[in-house]
């Protein structure tokens, strides 16, 4: 089956408040935390009975309301042993409400992990295969893409039999179509033209 986890496609809206919270993260040694921070926004935000309450559209709360909201859900997906909010992401979630951004947070969060990624040297990849990936074929990838990329890697394995055998490395922007049904979809273009 399928893994039900949208893809988030950065938005051009998103960019300069992920840079933003990027560099404020950065510059307090705060990588980590701001990193699951924001992980937990985007899921409360991403979720539809959410959206409805969040959005611009809902003037039953103001901006700063729906900022708390919010940071209070994070504390509550992070547990009672968590570290504790810093009061710049709370503000940070008050730049967003008072601009109508907070449907952003998970493309913000996406953008922040690219920009993690690439001041830590990790590169973030995603294996998509027909099948279940054995230990042994997961160290096979990950080292030939350390050797291509000269970086370390976090490689993120998933199923989706609709692409019958083989897999699709997503790596980026950068797509490697090595499954069945992306040969497939190749040669139906190539018979129809």
């Amino acid at each position: 089956m399928a893994d039900p986890t949208p893809v988030v496609r950065p938005t051009s809206a998103a960019r300069p408040y992920a840079r933003a919270a990027f560099e404020d993260a950065q510059a307090a040694n705060t990588l980590p935390l701001w990193s699951d921070l924001l992980q937990a926004a985007a899921a409360v935000a991403a979720d539809p009975a959410m959206q409805r309450l969040l959005g611009p559209w809902n003037p039953q709360l103001r901006g700063e309301q729906k900022a708390a909201l919010v940071a209070d859900l994070c504390r509550d997906i992070r547990g009672a042993a968590a570290q504790a909010i810093p009061e710049t992401f709370v503000t940070f979630l008050k730049v967003l409400a008072e601009f109508h951004r907070l449907h952003q947070l998970p493309s913000i969060a996406a953008l922040f992990e690219r920009f993690r990624a690439d001041a830590e040297s990790i590169l973030r990849a995603e294996l998509i295969s027909a099948s279940a990936v054995t230990d042994a074929q997961r160290k096979r990838v990950t080292k030939a893409l350390k050797a291509k990329f000269k970086r370390s890697v976090m490689l993120d394995c998933k199923t989706d039999p609709a692409l019958i055998a083989g897999a699709v490395i997503r790596i980026g922007d950068r797509v490697i179509d090595g499954s069945a049904r992306g040969r497939l979809d190749k040669l139906a273009t190539a018979l129809s033209q």
